[in-house]
């Protein structure tokens, strides 16, 4: 159905799909011929505010929104723009449309998320070819990854490294191309992050690398036990002794830890691979998310406890993700009950029997009565919740249930070790604090303390959140608004630690106003400078208010210059939205107008 939407309505999912680059060039002329915004959808792995068109604040801030708000403006979405061509098999320069996903997408509408649809899939099945990262979700669209300045977790490989051009469209409606090559490589720099004001995007060209395969280990241990000294600065250099944080990430080729802080039952997940070249005969043995047992009832029983535990105070709210998981709450009855989790243990299971046999609303009714009392206990029952989800391996005491992970794989398919993590069954969201990495012994220190401090376990449990926080890093990079950018004589010219404190999605509560805030004051009230993550959550800027405007401009040297350059590239401002200029502090910026 070529042209589509184009010149009129959008189709019955609220998207223009423009069938290649003239049907996405007339798309934006229109925009800024009638006064429209225009806005492109990629994978929805964003909050959605930053995604749609305006009205975005009538759709709910979260991650993985499919569906753009009603009315005028044009939204957009590039599924009939998804095909992929090498432009130079010398230099392995691969020409990729900004509709092809990365890699699976199993949440696409639009059934372009096929595996086989995806580009770094086809890179490595049909030219053996590949990029030096990848994110820990492949999800994404290439435009969508590179809009939001994502980032693998290493301090010696990005797929940054790769970007070589963009072709794109700018609010005018006329199509550019930067390349790194260009005589002046500066305005290339400004396009990663261009968070879609910088015009739409219509190829992404990579310089690919020969396919590799990855050696790795995951040890789930106790801090005293964890392969990292994860608040100290590692000691010496001995055989033996561990490394500090810094260290750690500087020399391992890919890394992420997962700390649980919660008070009695500290954990680190240490996941660390090395690169190798590919082996004749190799047969990989993928890394295992949720372990080899059941790793899908894993998932409905952390989603099923996240949902009960994160709407005590309204249990009605756990209604919906109750029923989803229906046909499933047996099997996580009977993993409950293989654990023993005292009085508040058989309460839950209580309630998923009487679930099972009457209603949910049955068994909402029977523990509503009973939910001051689970919260109450909660601090002291969750240790042995979280032993339910993350177990040890076993210690050099010979404590614990399993032994270490080691697993090999392709690299397109072992580095996003977080693809196996369902968006359904366990709907998670985080904002992504980045900080110099010199800093990351000072911050680590500064996270034990905050979480440390309450004499309440019930105040502590708030700090901390029921779920893990991610550790890991991001070279320095030239892109001007990079959460990792530094001119090269700065404290970011070693790369960033990043921490990513999660969030179950269906929780009550809002996380920017209780967990991530604790986060982002922690460190400003500190003095520790950071930057967030372009596509997760943001301190909220009420109108006119320029107090975290002013901190986020003062974290990045080309700030103004980008602003300088959006608006040169959009003089209509039909990229511009509601969100965006929070952001940036454009509040007075005007409104798109018929031309």
């Amino acid at each position: 159905m070529s042209g589509a939407g184009v010149a009129g309505a959008p189709e019955a999912d609220g998207f223009h799909h423009p069938a290649g680059e003239q049907e996405l060039v007339a798309l934006v002329r229109r925009a800024y011929r009638e006064g429209l915004q225009l806005r492109v959808r990629g994978a929805a792995h964003s909050v959605s505010h930053a995604i749609y068109s305006d009205p975005a604040g009538a759709l709910p801030n979260r991650v993985g929104q499919q569906s753009p708000p009603a009315g005028p403006n044009l939204d957009v979405m590039l599924d009939r723009h998804a095909g992929w061509r090498v432009r130079d098999a010398a230099r392995k320069l691969v020409e990729a449309d900004a509709g092809i996903h990365l890699g699976l997408d199993p949440s696409d509408p639009a059934g372009a998320g096929a595996l086989e649809r995806s580009l770094l899939w086809q890179l490595a099945t049909q030219k053996r070819w590949t990029l030096l990262d990848t994110g820990g979700v492949t999800h994404q669209t290439v435009s969508g990854f590179t809009a939001t300045g994502s980032s693998g977790g290493s301090l010696q490989f990005s797929a940054n490294r790769n970007l070589w051009g963009f072709r794109f469209v700018d609010g005018r409606g006329e199509l550019h191309e930067l390349t790194r090559d260009d005589a002046d490589p500066e305005l290339f720099y400004a396009m990663c992050p261009h968070l879609g004001l910088l015009g739409v995007i219509s190829t992404v060209t990579f310089e690919c690398v020969d396919a590799f395969e990855i050696d790795g280990r995951e040890a789930t241990t106790t801090l005293d036990d964890c392969p990292v000294d994860l608040f100290g600065d590692g000691g010496s250099d001995s055989e033996g002794a561990r490394p500090s944080l810094e260290r750690f990430l500087r020399e391992t080729e890919f890394a992420r830890l997962e700390w649980w802080p919660q008070r009695g039952g500290e954990r680190v997940l240490t996941w660390q691979a090395a690169r190798r070249a590919p082996q004749p005969g190799f047969q990989p043995r993928p890394y295992r998310r949720f372990g080899d047992d059941d790793p899908e009832a894993a998932q409905h029983l952390i989603g099923v406890l996240f949902a009960i535990i994160g709407n005590l105070d309204d249990l009605s709210a756990a209604k919906p993700k109750l029923e989803d998981d229906f046909d499933e709450l047996r099997r996580v009855l009977e993993l409950l009950g293989s654990k023993d989790l005292g009085a508040v243990g058989k309460l839950l299971a209580r309630l998923l029997s009487v679930a099972i046999e009457f209603s949910v609303d049955a068994a909402i009714t029977l523990l509503e009565p009973a939910a001051p009392l689970i919260e109450r206990e909660l601090p002291g029952v969750f240790p042995r919740l979280v032993d339910l989800f993350v177990p040890l391996d076993a210690d050099r005491h010979g404590a614990g249930r399993g032994r270490p992970q080691t697993f090999q794989d392709f690299s397109w398919h072992g580095l996003p070790m977080d693809n196996q993590a369902s968006d359904v069954l366990i709907p998670t969201e985080f904002t992504e604090a980045w900080v110099p990495l010199g800093r990351a012994q000072e911050v680590m220190g500064l996270l034990r303390d905050y979480f440390a401090a309450p004499r309440d376990d019930g105040a502590a449990l708030r700090r901390s959140g029921t779920y893990a926080w991610e550790l890991y890093a991001a070279m320095p990079e030239r892109f001007w608004l990079n959460a990792s950018y530094t001119s090269g004589d700065d404290e970011w010219r070693d790369g960033a630690l990043r921490i990513d404190p999660y969030w179950y999605a269906d929780n009550a509560a809002d996380p920017v106003d209780t967990l991530f805030a604790g986060l982002w004051h922690l460190l400003r009230d500190a003095g520790i400078p950071f930057r967030l993550h372009w596509g997760k959550f943001h301190p909220r800027r009420p109108t006119g208010d320029r107090t975290w405007v002013d901190f986020f401009r003062a974290q990045y040297p080309r700030w103004d210059d980008f602003l300088r350059l959006r608006a040169e590239r959009d003089p209509n401002n039909i990229f511009l939205t509601d969100y965006w200029r929070d952001r940036f502090g454009l509040w007075d910026e005007p409104r798109p107008r018929p031309r």
